[in-house]
């Protein structure tokens, strides 16, 4: 005979777990707050083990929690999807959340073939601009630089590396043979490699070190808070941006950019794939990690 808790009681805390909120699972759940500590209660009392603790005002799973909910999540997903499938639905809506740059220019030419691949899913994708809180509350699967967190599977994706830039006309007015001495003569695009960056040229730095190339101090740079508007700016030939590799691929192919002949350099920043180890056998979860991994390491053609 199996041994069964209270299945209210454990969905309900399971979406306080999830959404780190007794207010928040309630409306969820659409009951009230005092109903949704009342299953807690119940479920704790079955269990004869506490399973959240009250830290201050916020409640923390206990360490028998954590455990606990890692297992209950990925059952209750497992039990969801099975549902969907045998009343025909398709697979609820899976939320990506990834870095804009990476975002604009690697994932939204990719999506059409995973739409094709796999129109019984619903990407939605989420663009952030600094290093997220990987939480079941804003993502299901998330494109960052953290490569290991408590409860997440991660798969390195990219290694990034600068590419230095400009339009098919401004580069005409480089003499390829000797770009190297010239470059300080040209406007030299520079973007933000942090947001801790206190000066410009942070960027070209770290280029210009990796390619033992040696640039003024006093060189001047046109500075930008984000490659994309250098990016920009370089295409309407303003001057030689760097950027990074994968936001370029496409247009140096179509020949809209020109790379200098000179070899890229690693910037230090890696990118990879986190999913709560708890849902890694989550088929709708599984079809997304497996086709970023496939298409996110390979060049971009769509």
């Amino acid at each position: 005979m199996r041994t069964l808790p209270p299945l209210n009681a454990l969905i309900a805390f399971e979406a306080v777990a999830r959404n780190q909120s007794v207010a928040k699972a309630g409306e969820e759940l659409g009951i009230s707050q005092s109903a949704v500590s009342h299953r807690l209660r119940l479920l704790e009392e079955y269990l004869a083990e506490p399973l959240l603790i009250k830290v201050g005002r916020q409640l923390q799973l206990s360490e028998a929690g954590r455990s606990y909910f890692s297992e209950v999540e990925r059952i209750l997903n497992e039990l969801s999807h099975i549902t969907r499938q045998v009343k025909g639905e398709g697979v609820a809506q899976l939320r990506l959340t990834a870095y804009s740059s990476f975002a604009l220019k690697r994932l939204i030419p990719l999506l059409p073939s995973f739409r094709a691949r796999n129109p019984e899913i619903d990407l939605r994708l989420q663009m952030i601009t600094e290093e997220p809180v990987l939480s079941s509350a804003t993502g299901d699967l998330f494109i960052c630089f953290a490569d290991s967190a408590p409860g997440y599977v991660s798969h390195l994706l990219h290694k990034e590396r600068l590419v230095a830039v400009c339009s098919p006309s401004f580069y005409q007015e480089i003499d390829q043979n000797n770009w190297r001495q010239e470059l300080p003569q040209f406007p030299l695009l520079s973007c933000d490699l942090d947001e801790d960056a206190q000066q410009p040229g942070g960027d070209w730095a770290v280029w210009s070190k990796g390619l033992g190339i040696s640039l003024p101090s006093n060189q001047g740079f046109h500075s930008f808070s984000h490659q994309v508007l250098a990016l920009e700016a370089a295409a309407t030939g303003q001057g030689i941006a760097l950027v990074s590799d994968f936001m370029v691929e496409k247009d140096i192919r179509e020949g809209s950019l020109v790379d200098l002949p000179v070899s890229s350099v690693y910037t230090g920043y890696d990118f990879y794939l986190c999913y709560k180890q708890a849902r890694s056998r989550d088929q709708g979860l599984r079809a997304v990690a497996d086709w970023l991994i496939e298409t996110a390491a390979s060049p971009l053609e769509v």
